[in-house]
């Protein structure tokens, strides 16, 4: 269901491609787009439904009566456990079954809600404007970077103010270069109660509910941004870095594919390059007999030399090194599952897209991108030449210089 409770407050824009239904379970406010205008949600107004300035998620401290000193003699009078618990809660305590384990535990509470959720102290508690901090970093970016403005389309509480969410709008805008990334929407999400971290997934829809939060932030979607609520989630600094290098990184691309698209790559020898120099660097070469890893290596060659030749390379670029690269990392995209450092999920194919630098790194999950660009290819040698002990220089090189 949309888990729209209590004192909960979403905010959404309608009519724009990334809304989806909109406003469907008619539970929230909604401001109407306007396609020459462009703006989304007023900085105020999201603050407001997240309730910044007007409460806060705070720490209850919890105790078991057993272990408490009691302040009167308890066999003088009937009431004694009455009298102790009363002034344990005049206190601020939170008073528990007798046989409680809550040693070491806290209690969670949003604004003046009772408290809901007790893990250990280890748990960090992170404010709701945290979502605001790190949907401007991404705003920022693509304004400073870009010159594009990103929307914020959504925003809310759900369950009771245990969960929160905003969703920032990629705009279909020619300056964004045609990225694979446009048209999705940056969804970042927290909760309150332990159903997740503070994460971020890109996604074709906006969270308007508990059911698109679901589905964007606590399913299989890739996670850009993921930090754990602990004493040190406070540091949102690698967050911010992932998300203001999404954008940042394409300024420093676009030089380098100019260089690229000037280094003259003929596909044939691309695809001697690729048979006997930059495959083998991250795939071991099979012997000419072991027929299964021969047709293995084959595939690869075939299906690389596929996206060279398709729809995903422009003919224009063909017999450029720019044109090689695009079709390894085609390759690598489309056909091989590139995944997060931790292993754990395949990174989504925009975020792959926007977060792209040409000097890929294996931890990058793009192996044979970063074979291709720093391994001397004797294809190149009379365009890029050779260095004092007569190597060819790299692409790396090339697009450093």
């Amino acid at each position: 269901m949309h888990e729209i409770t209590g004192r909960d407050c979403v905010l959404l824009v309608e009519g724009h491609p990334l809304s989806g239904m909109g406003n469907w379970h008619g539970l929230g406010e909604t401001k109407r787009w306007n396609s020459e205008i462009r703006e989304g949600l007023a900085d105020v107004d999201v603050r407001r439904v997240l309730g910044v300035g007007d409460w806060e998620i705070t720490t209850v401290p919890l105790a078991d009566l057993r272990r408490q000193r009691q302040p009167v003699d308890a066999a003088i009078l009937d009431n004694g456990y009455d009298i102790a618990t009363d002034l344990l809660r005049s206190r601020g305590y939170i008073i528990l079954n007798p046989d409680a384990e809550i040693d070491g535990h806290v209690g969670i509470a949003c604004g003046d809600n009772p408290p809901h959720y007790f893990p250990t102290t280890q748990y960090g508690v992170l404010q709701n404007e945290s979502l605001i901090d790190l949907s401007g970093v991404f705003i920022e970016a693509a304004q400073k970077e870009r010159g594009v403005d990103l929307p914020i389309l959504s925003a809310g509480t759900l369950r009771d103010r245990r969960m929160a969410f905003v969703s920032v709008g990629v705009p279909d805008d020619a300056a964004l270069d045609g990225l694979p990334a446009r048209s999705h929407a940056l969804n970042l999400g927290t909760s309150h109660d332990g159903t997740c971290a503070l994460v971020g997934t890109l996604a074709s829809y906006i969270v308007v509910c508990a059911n698109t939060f679901r589905a964007s932030l606590l399913g299989s979607a890739p996670l850009e941004v993921r930090v754990k609520h602990t004493n040190a989630v406070g540091d949102l600094e690698q967050a911010r870095r992932i998300l203001r290098d999404m954008i940042d990184a394409q300024t420093a691309t676009d030089v380098a594919i100019t260089r690229l698209l000037d280094t003259d790559y003929p596909a044939n020898k691309f695809q001697e390059d690729l048979t006997s120099t930059v495959l083998p660097v991250v795939y071991q070469v099979p012997d000419d007999d072991a027929v299964k890893n021969r047709t293995r290596h084959d595939n690869r060659v075939e299906d690389i030399v596929g996206h060279y030749f398709g729809a995903n390379v422009p003919a224009a670029h063909r017999g450029t090194a720019w044109g090689a690269l695009m079709a390894v990392q085609g390759w690598e995209q489309h056909d091989k599952a590139t995944r997060t450092p931790e292993g754990q999920r395949p990174r989504h194919r925009a975020a792959l897209a926007i977060q792209r630098t040409v000097a890929s790194a294996t931890s990058a999950g793009y192996p044979l991108a970063a074979a291709l660009m720093g391994t001397p290819l004797p294809g190149l040698e009379e365009t890029l030449g050779t260095d004092e002990a007569g190597t060819v220089r790299t692409l790396a090189e090339a697009v450093q210089a």
